[in-house]
């Protein structure tokens, strides 16, 4: 066995091999080691910064919610001089604060980028209180069915938009974990072609760079390979 191959170890998840000093696999992303055996980090500067994300996420998400809502509902509100009816105060309010609980609730979760009930149901509480006060200030429209049906609105806006900003960052943590494996099948794939599709042809190609450098991921070897293929075959 040569020397390369005993500072090497395999993945369990996906089998890949690589160098032992790596922590997370280059192949499927998976960590390697156990948090207690990973190099030691400055916890307390970690456990302030999570203590003070969802605080700031819930401020941030307060002030969109009203910012953009207001701004969206006082201008048309105040454009024209003639009495507005009750009915149209109500929808207007409720599809004008709805877009700012929506942007609110939507901004509370990228900002504390996981999983965060208890900031969705302050966005949503504060949400509905916003709606509460525009109702009260333009006179008795609070207990109409309408306004019911409105608060209720509001309320599901800010919670979609948290569980929209949810899936996005699932999405993207998929796309980050998965990324290098599709990034290294594609260059596997090129090198394949090159080699007229001989697998044992690639495996030396890529044995042959890892024994040149042997701390380098798998897509690094190939790409290496693929370069080295090409001098090696300029006509």
């Amino acid at each position: 066995m040569s020397e390369s191959e005993y500072n090497e170890t395999e993945c369990a998840r996906c089998g890949g091999v690589f160098h032992i000093t790596l922590t997370r696999c280059p192949h499927c992303g998976v960590n390697i080691y156990e948090p207690d055996d990973l190099p030691p980090q400055d916890t307390a500067l970690e456990s302030v910064k999570d203590a003070l994300r969802l605080p700031l996420a819930i401020l941030v998400g307060w002030f969109i919610t009203a910012f953009i809502g207001l701004l969206l509902y006082l201008p048309i509100r105040y454009a024209g001089a003639q009495p507005l009816s009750t009915t149209f105060l109500t929808l207007l309010a409720t599809a004008t604060l709805g877009v700012g609980a929506f942007a609110g609730g939507f901004l509370c979760q990228r900002i504390h980028q996981s999983r965060n009930l208890l900031g969705a149901i302050t966005q949503v509480g504060f949400s509905i209180l916003l709606i509460i006060v525009v109702f009260l200030t333009e006179g008795n429209i609070l207990w109409s069915p309408l306004s019911v049906i409105g608060l209720g609105i509001m309320g599901a806006l800010s919670y979609w938009g948290s569980k929209v900003a949810n899936k996005i960052l699932r999405q993207a943590m998929i796309n980050d974990l998965f990324a290098p494996v599709a990034e290294s099948q594609k260059h596997y794939q090129a090198l394949l072609a090159k080699v007229g599709h001989d697998h044992q042809v690639v495996d030396r190609l890529i044995k042959h760079e890892r024994e040149i450098t042997p701390k380098a991921t798998r897509d690094i070897l190939i790409k290496n390979a693929i370069k080295r293929w090409e001098q090696d075959n300029r006509i």
